[in-house]
């Protein structure tokens, strides 16, 4: 897949994640100077920045903010108790408190993986076991926008089973990045280990279609045991697009087959396609988001975006 250049030189900062409000429009979770959370707004002709209302420096907060588009009306679930949407006519967001939270564990952390659904149900990626940030567990969320209601429906987690290359069978497999689509689930993880990533390599990473017990009903990638490949350290990890038409995927490090660069599977096709970024994007551009024609390109040193389509053959 050829990308050309819609727009660049678009200065947000860094990004902790992101969503599509619509085509020309997303919204980013980023931190201020002074390291508190704010909101980056951009589309084609508008950007703004708001404030999140935090006292606490970004990384200090057990929960971290969680962002879904329903609508085209930007969320972000706060914590297990509450959930804000913004409203653009007030320029504010308004909280609505989540109900039967005692249907979650008692442990119930958040860490920034956005929510991607079709409908008014959204697939929550939680931690609760305390072993570091990653997310193993999957929660249901169900919004009702017009009477302002939401409670939690259910939890699941991936039985360790699941992947054959997943050896701790103490710890279920992570659940890096889902999406809910007709009423399936699905999940891409980056593997299952305890140990640093950036030190060890990947054990493995996949990407499957599930119920929503958790049941696998196709795998679509499997990457198999990595570690028994050769000394040399890999690693892959995965990000469902607002369109819910790709999984982008981003290699951990430069030196294995994938060589830094950043592919994306589609899921029209089944297909894992290599990117050609246009000139001048720096050294390793990476797809963040996807709707529509356009695709959301951040430029890490700059710590800026870049709006790119696909480019057509003439």
């Amino acid at each position: 897949m050829k990308l050309e250049l819609i727009q660049k030189d678009i200065f947000v900062g860094p990004i902790l994640s992101a969503i599509c409000i619509d085509e020309y429009t997303s919204a980013f979770l980023s931190y201020s100077e002074d390291h508190k959370y704010q909101i980056v707004y951009v589309s084609k002709d508008k950007y703004k920045t708001i404030d999140q209302g935090y006292s606490e420096k970004y990384y200090q907060l057990e929960n971290s903010p969680v962002l879904f588009c329903i609508n085209h009306q930007l969320g972000i679930i706060k914590d297990k108790n509450e959930l804000l949407l913004y409203s653009h006519e007030k320029n504010k967001f308004a909280p609505i408190k989540i109900d039967k939270t005692e249907t979650l564990p008692q442990r119930f952390n958040l860490y920034w993986k956005n929510s991607i659904s079709d409908c008014s149900v959204f697939p929550i990626c939680f931690n609760s076991d305390g072993m570091g940030h990653d997310t193993r567990y999957l929660a249901l969320l169900d919004l009702d926008v017009i009477n302002h209601q939401a409670y939690w429906k259910s939890w699941i987690t991936l039985e360790a089973q699941t992947f054959s290359s997943h050896k701790d069978k103490q710890y279920p497999p992570k659940i890096d990045t889902v999406m809910l689509q007709n009423n399936e689930l699905y999940i891409f993880s980056a593997g299952g280990q305890l140990v640093s990533i950036n030190k060890w390599g990947m054990d493995y990473y996949a990407f499957i279609k599930t119920d929503l017990m958790g049941k696998v009903v196709e795998t679509l990638i499997d990457s198999g045991d990595l570690h028994s490949i050769d000394q040399k350290k890999r690693g892959v990890n995965g990000l469902l697009s607002s369109s819910q038409k790709y999984l982008m995927l981003t290699p951990v490090f430069q030196n294995d087959e994938w060589k830094g660069k950043q592919k994306i599977f589609s899921l029209a096709t089944n297909e894992i396609l290599d990117i050609t970024f246009p000139r001048g994007l720096g050294k390793y551009p990476q797809i963040i988001q996807h709707s529509g024609d356009i695709f959301w390109v951040y430029l890490r040193e700059a710590q800026s975006l870049a709006m790119c389509k696909e480019k057509t053959p003439l």
